[in-house]
C-alpha cells in the first residue's frame, strides 16, 4: 500500500482483523470497497508512520473492537491516538486469540523491557511479528522486523516460523530478509509492500535474488498494486 503497510485479513465466518494502517487514508478506503462492517481486531505492529499514519482514518470509518500494540517506543502522542481508536492490550511473544478457524500468535517482542541490540532501527527490531493460521494455510506477518530481530525469532520460534505466505519484513530491504529467514520461512510467496519508485530502493536486488533461487512467487505491491489471497493462492487483486 504505497511504501507502507496495512494487511486485511477476512475469514468466511465474517471477521475482520487488519494488521498495519499504511500511512495515509488509503487502507480506509480498501476496507470501505471491501464491504467491511467492522475490525475486530487491529494489530500495530509498530510506531512508524508507514504502518501506524493511517490510524486517524480507519478509527474514523470503522468500529475497532480491540487492538493490540507492543508498548515499546510508542510517544505519548501515538499513544493517546491508539487509545481514542479502540480498546488497547499490550502484547508481547506468546499472546494468542482463537476467531472461530482463524489462529493468531505472537511470535516477537519477547515480555519485558526492549532488549538492547548492537546495531539496526530499535523501533523496526521490536516490531510485532504475528503468525496466522486458518485451517492448512499459514502467513507470517513480520512488520519491519530487522536481521537483529530475526536472530532472536531463530532462537526462541524457529519451527513456528515456517508458512506458505510471507509479508517481506522491512518492505523488502535487505536488512529485513537474508537466505537464513527465506530457508526458516520456506514461503512459496512473497508480498513485498513498497512505494513505486521510493528513495529506499525497496525491494533491494539481493532480496529478490534470493526469494527467486528458493522459488517463491515475487508479488510487489509497486508494480502489481493490491495483492489478493485466497487461501494460499495469491494475485495482484485487479
Amino acid at each position: 500500500m504505497g511504501q507502507g503497510d496495512a494487511a486485511l485479513i477476512r475469514t468466511p465466518e465474517g471477521e475482520s482483523v487488519l494488521i498495519d494502517t499504511g500511512h495515509d487514508t488509503r487502507a480506509a478506503r480498501l476496507l470501505l470497497r471491501e464491504g467491511v462492517p467492522r475490525i475486530d481486531l487491529l494489530i500495530l505492529t509498530h510506531s512508524h508512520d508507514d504502518h501506524a499514519g493511517g490510524l486517524p482514518a480507519v478509527a474514523k470509518a470503522f468500529r475497532i473492537d480491540e487492538i493490540w500494540y507492543s508498548g515499546l517506543h510508542w510517544k505519548p502522542r501515538s499513544l493517546q491516538r491508539l487509545a481514542k481508536a479502540g480498546p488497547l492490550e499490550m502484547v508481547r511473544a506468546g499472546k494468542q486469540k482463537q476467531f472461530r478457524k482463524l489462529l493468531l500468535t505472537v511470535l516477537h517482542p519477547e515480555p519485558g523491557p526492549a532488549t538492547p541490540r548492537s546495531g539496526g532501527d530499535p523501533v523496526n527490531n521490536n516490531s510485532l511479528v504475528v503468525k496466522a493460521v486458518y485451517g492448512a494455510s499459514q502467513f507470517l506477518f513480520p512488520g519491519d522486523c530487522e536481521l537483529e530481530c530475526w536472530d532472536e525469532l531463530f532462537r526462541a520460534y524457529r519451527p513456528e516460523l515456517r508458512a506458505e505466505v510471507l509479508k517481506a519484513a522491512h518492505h523488502g530491504s535487505s536488512n529485513g530478509t537474508n537466505s537464513g529467514v527465506l530457508l526458516n520461512v520456506r514461503p512459496q510467496t512473497f508480498v513485498i509492500s513498497c512505494g513505486r519508485d521510493n528513495e529506499y530502493h525497496h525491494p533491494h536486488a539481493i532480496v529478490l535474488t534470493l526469494a527467486q533461487k528458493l522459488g517463491a512467487q515475487i508479488l510487489r505491491t509497486d508494480q502489481q498494486g493490491d495483492i489478493r489471497c485466497l487461501g494460499t493462492l495469491c494475485a495482484p487483486a485487479n
